[in-house]
């Protein structure tokens, strides 16, 4: 009974940091749109800066579930990065019309998993 007691708040602190990654990842690229716009970047570096929002979005989503967790940050860390990437692909899959599964996908999912167990291995020594 306590292991369902515990598994409570830590799945809502994964869905939570997922949708406040989500909705940082959408002020990035709504600002990257901004820059291309003013014609400050080439269309060159479009891959590289979605590469920079997803892995920074990842980052912010293990940080946030991480916080406060004196164990299993590594998992913590690893699975919000991983429920950013799934509701990212979601809301930007809806605001483009279309599902689109590739390996660059799958990719994106495992290099965001593993950057959010890497940020709770850091969160835990450091605590």
């Amino acid at each position: 009974m306590n292991k369902e007691k515990a598994a409570v708040p830590a799945l809502l602190k994964i869905i939570k940091a997922a949708l406040i990654a989500c909705a940082l990842g959408v002020a990035l690229v709504a600002v990257f749109a901004f820059v291309m716009q003013k014609r400050i970047l080439d269309i060159e570096a479009v891959p590289y800066v979605n590469a920079g929002i997803k892995l920074v979005c990842a980052l912010a989503a293990a940080l946030i579930a991480c916080r406060g967790a004196n164990e299993r940050a590594l998992v913590l860390g690893g699975i919000s990065a991983g429920a950013y990437m799934f509701v990212s692909f979601i809301v930007f899959s809806l605001i483009s019309g279309g599902f689109s599964l590739g390996t660059s996908l799958m990719l994106d999912f495992g290099i965001c998993i593993l950057a959010g167990m890497v940020t709770g291995m850091i969160h835990n020594l450091r605590s």
